[in-house]
């Protein structure tokens, strides 16, 4: 019995040893600047990664050696990033990301951002390294050459994208207002004193007894527009942000205004006195027609922006693609695996 479950243990313990050489054996080697070994266990950590399967174990195998002689041939010509520079992207990354959606991040927010994302802060560092040596290495080769190409669209470009991509191209109907605004305090009886005030100086304004710029001037808690009068801008129907503050009910009641004619409303923080000095129907826009009527930005600003951008983006492709068949030429390259 006691030899039975010894060679059964030896059997076990052959196997989890012929699994473990199989899985880091390599699967490639690269050599451009030192010999690199990709095993068996990264190839299918890295097919796991991409929701590849092992039918494109080769392609994804393929897209590891280029990763790695890019990354060599980057060393090579001496674009590198030590960890005080790691730390830095880090940093820069953070401020980025706070400015692009308006908010501020304490830095325990952020590392926890980059642990759910990437695992740890350690390979979110990594993942920025190599992302700044890809456009250092690119912009060292082949930056003059992508320079000096012109990715701006034709005229027959722009048209064709915009007949084929017209319906999104709409604009919600809008009104160009201005206000006198007294926030609402919590305390009902200030509350109905100042909202019997807008609604007695409404009356007043219409009557011709005061000037709604007057009405401004005087009343208005609103300080950021008492400089233009109590203009604010345009209100968009579509606009998600002023109907959560303001509510649904004052977003449809100004956009129904009579124009130029200044009538009390209430909204979910406070009270105005609201006139309307234009409104525009919601329509499909045209190419030269503003994508938002408060900014000189039309649509075929923002189509030729796009498709320019478009066009940069496969230069940089084609760019980095010979730059890769490049250092695989120079490089030893044994693919192992069958």
């Amino acid at each position: 019995m006691k030899k039975i479950i010894t060679l059964i243990l030896l059997v076990a313990i052959s196997t989890t040893l012929f699994a473990a050489s199989l899985s880091s054996s390599p699967a490639a080697t690269v050599n451009l600047i030192r010999n690199t070994r990709i095993t068996v266990e990264d190839l299918n950590k890295k097919i796991a990664e991409l929701g590849a399967t092992q039918d494109q174990a080769l392609d994804v195998l393929n897209i590891m050696i280029n990763d790695e002689v890019f990354l060599q041939g980057a060393e090579r010509d001496g674009i590198t990033v030590n960890d005080s520079q790691k730390n830095a992207l880090y940093s820069q990354m953070k401020t980025q990301i706070e400015q692009a959606n308006g908010v501020s991040l304490t830095q325990e927010e952020f590392d926890n951002l980059a642990i759910e994302q990437y695992g740890s802060i350690e390979a979110y560092k990594e993942y920025l390294a190599q992302n700044y040596i890809v456009q250092a290495y690119l912009t060292k080769v082949k930056g003059d050459e992508l320079n000096s190409k012109n990715y701006n669209p034709t005229d027959t470009e722009i048209n064709t994208y915009y007949r084929r991509n017209r319906t999104s191209f709409t604009q919600a109907e809008n009104v160009y207002f201005a206000h006198v605004y007294i926030a609402k305090t919590g305390d009902s009886t200030k509350d109905n004193a100042n909202k019997n005030l807008l609604t007695d100086v409404a009356g007043q304004i219409k009557s011709g007894k005061m000037t709604f710029e007057a009405a401004v001037a005087k009343y208005t808690e609103d300080k950021d527009s008492i400089a233009t009068g109590g203009v604010m801008g345009y209100l968009t129907s579509d606009n998600a942000t002023v109907r959560a503050g303001w509510g649904d009910d004052f977003v449809d009641e100004a956009l129904s205004l009579e124009i130029g004619v200044p009538t009390f409303l209430e909204s979910n923080t406070g009270y105005h006195i609201v006139k309307v000095i234009s409104h525009n129907d919601a329509k499909m826009l045209t190419l030269d027609d503003r994508i938002d009527p408060s900014q000189n930005y039309t649509v075929r600003d923002y189509i030729s922006e796009g498709l320019a951008y478009q066009n940069y983006q496969v230069a940089m492709a084609e760019a980095l693609n010979d730059m890769i068949a490049s250092l695989r030429s120079e490089a030893n390259i044994r693919i192992l695996y069958k």
